[in-house]
């Protein structure tokens, strides 16, 4: 077999088991929101959603990165991880308090006033904050044996435990506490899914020495992680300190649809494309690795954020009720903006394999000044507005990316990305805003006349996107890939040569 032929076939495998694994990390945690939106209301879902942002943002500050100090640590891993481990249990108790301190001075900003009750709650989702940082040291242990299973099987088994464990509170006539559970639940489930019968979780033991060998490369790592965190809650943060309740919670659902975009391409990028891009050499190569890729998110990510835009006010006043309708223009925004943060994923995965991730980290924080700096002018304004500011900032970070990776296009960066990536979202856009005319005419507003159409109106935009995206995929797939004759193949198995 040719080795251009294996390539090609191992990437297509990769790329089904990708998308695969992407999409049931994808439906569960949206399905939950949609129960308890419902069961809750709006106003509940934004004093949970900025407790755990407060919580996600602070974490970031936890030195996170010592993880990746401890992946590279050869010599003395045990001492190493029992020092990182006090160091994370002591910063995740201090920054316990700050949390609640923090999110009561939030919730007097925005002039929302939760019961004790729901406020010990909401004080209760902190406790993720010393769990998921002490946790990073039995991963990392596990990281440095090799289990891949054990960690690729963490998450999902944490993430159903935690599901059943709030709908069983939920059936029990408690929908507030059902959610809190489930929201404590995801870091406990981790947690034991982790350590339970591993023997990867140390005695915690301060040692000043091995600190120090850590402490420049965490240090580093933990600058980035908290980059990547503030990209996705710090904005939430503002909208939630500046809007107001209502306004917050719309947003936070929009928000919640670009990431399901986000860990789709995130799981495409480390799985598909950095290994990829990581075996290329020549600008040739590269450019048709940047062809394959964005031509692999258009017709996933793609497909679904043009029905998903078409149809926004349909399928949120279906599954959420009427009380989220006014939801519906920002989650289409943002749906849209996901598709672009999915493309910005393709370039990062190229500048960080390919040494440049100093440059990478700049035009991150770059676009979280600008975009932290625009939701604090248009937040009171509502969902929308806010929602218009991350959409500048997205495309703000894609373009930044795109002229940093422009030469390993050879010159055929604006090209690449007309034809394999806007050129077909656009006529996924189209195709799918006609199939929705087709069933509804147009009436573009949520008050349409039946359940059953529409239904109809949802299901036909999204066929019609999944179906253009499909056919334009298949038909520049042949001609995106080319054969590659420096790309460094695994060995392989006596039985496939």
């Amino acid at each position: 077999m040719r080795a251009d032929a294996i390539v090609r076939a191992g990437y297509a495998r990769g790329a089904a088991w990708a998308v695969l694994s992407g999409g049931a990390s994808i439906v569960l945690p949206l399905a939950v929101f949609v129960v308890f939106a419902r069961a809750l209301g709006p106003e509940v879902i934004a004093r949970f959603a900025l407790a755990v942002s407060l919580a996600e943002i602070l974490k970031a500050c936890g030195l996170p990165g010592l993880y990746e100090a401890l992946l590279h640590r050869q010599s003395r891993p045990a001492r190493g991880q029992a020092a990182a481990l006090a160091v994370f249990l002591l910063i995740g108790l201090l920054l316990l308090p700050l949390h609640g301190a923090a999110l009561v001075a939030l919730f007097a900003a925005a002039g929302t006033d939760p019961s004790g009750s729901e406020l010990l709650l909401l004080l209760l989702v902190g406790l993720r904050i010393p769990i998921d940082l002490a946790l990073l040291q039995p991963q990392a242990e596990l990281a440095r044996r090799a289990a891949y299973a054990r960690l690729a099987a963490r998450g999902l088994v944490g993430n159903l435990g935690a599901t059943t464990l709030g709908f069983a509170i939920l059936a029990a006539g408690q929908p507030m506490l059902g959610f809190a559970a489930y929201t404590l639940g995801i870091s406990v489930g981790n947690a034991l899914a982790t350590v339970v019968g591993t023997g990867t979780l140390r005695r915690p033991r301060w040692n000043g020495a091995c600190l120090k060998a850590l402490w420049p490369e965490g240090l580093a790592a933990s600058a980035v992680r908290f980059c990547a965190t503030a990209n996705n809650q710090l904005d939430q943060l503002l909208v939630g300190a500046i809007a107001g309740p209502l306004p917050f919670a719309q947003f936070n659902f929009a928000k919640r649809i670009e990431a399901a975009f986000g860990s789709l391409s995130a799981i495409l990028a480390t799985s598909l494309f950095q290994p990829d891009f990581a075996a290329r050499a020549k600008v040739a190569t590269l450019a048709a690795g940047l062809r394959q890729a964005l031509t692999i998110v258009a017709m996933t990510c793609g497909a679904v954020a043009a029905g998903f835009a078409v149809s926004a006010d349909l399928f949120i006043g279906i599954l959420l009720g009427p009380a989220w309708i006014a939801a519906a223009p920002a989650a289409a925004v943002l749906a849209v903006s996901g598709y672009g943060r999915a493309i910005g994923s393709v370039h990062a995965a190229l500048l960080s394999v390919s040494g440049r991730n100093a440059s990478l980290f700049r035009r991150f924080a770059l676009t979280i000044v600008v975009g932290a700096a625009l939701i604090a002018v248009v937040a009171r304004y509502g969902a929308l507005a806010s929602a218009l500011a991350v959409a500048v900032q997205i495309l703000l970070g894609v373009v930044l990316l795109a002229v940093t990776t422009r030469h390993d296009a050879g010159g055929q960066a604006l090209r690449i990305h007309l034809v394999h990536a806007v050129l077909p979202f656009l006529a996924m856009l189209a195709f799918a805003a006609s199939a929705r005319w087709t069933v509804l005419g147009f009436a573009w507003t949520a008050d349409v006349p039946t359940m059953g159409s529409s239904i109809a109106a949802i299901m036909a935009a999204s066929a019609a996107a999944a179906m253009v995206g499909l056919a334009c995929g298949a038909a520049q797939m042949r001609h995106a890939w080319r054969p590659a004759p420096d790309v460094v193949l695994p060995a392989e198995p006596a039985w496939r040569t």
